[in-house]
């Protein structure tokens, strides 16, 4: 199966798991079976590195596909926590009119810092894997596929949230 195509299905995975946990977490007041949909979002991009390494491993060419785990991966560690608490701020508002004081750390550089250091690992990680198979490619040409996806995640989300 093409990487793209395992992509596009843990990227809905990831949503019908934040979907599902933020449900019974803060709608259904069954907080432990939100927490665990919550907890299959990183294991679901942890489960994207480990399918990307296979397909490199079996001699799948290195291509911009296998840079947007590396993204996942990092958004998720960095930005995870902070998303749901967005969500669970808006629901509770809309629940009982009331808006609950939170800082969103999605604003603060450290955030972004820990989201390019997850995808520099991830991609040295897959850099190591192509140079051990005689085959190296240079990973960190990916480098502005994620500038420009992460421009756009920032436009399309935290850019409109009120600080």
């Amino acid at each position: 199966m093409p990487i793209l195509t395992l992509i596009i299905i843990c990227e809905i995975l990831f949503w019908v798991f934040a979907v599902l946990g933020v449900f019974f977490r803060s709608i259904t007041k069954m907080p432990k079976l939100g927490a665990f949909f919550l907890i299959l979002i990183p294991i679901d991009d942890f489960l994207l590195i480990i399918f990307n390494i296979v397909s490199l491993l079996i001699g799948e060419p290195f291509n911009y596909s296998h840079s947007l785990s590396g993204l996942y991966l990092g958004i998720t560690l960095a930005f995870g926590e902070t998303i749901i608490k967005w969500v669970d701020n808006k629901i509770n508002k809309v629940k009982t009119n009331k808006k609950k004081d939170y800082k969103y750390e999605m604003f603060y550089f450290k955030k972004w810092v820990l989201a390019v250091f997850i995808y520099l690992v991830v991609m040295a990680i897959f850099y190591i894997i192509l140079y051990l198979k005689g085959k190296p490619y240079n990973t960190f040409e990916a480098l502005p596929g994620f500038a420009i996806v992460t421009v756009i995640w920032y436009m399309t989300g935290p850019l409109w949230v009120k600080k």
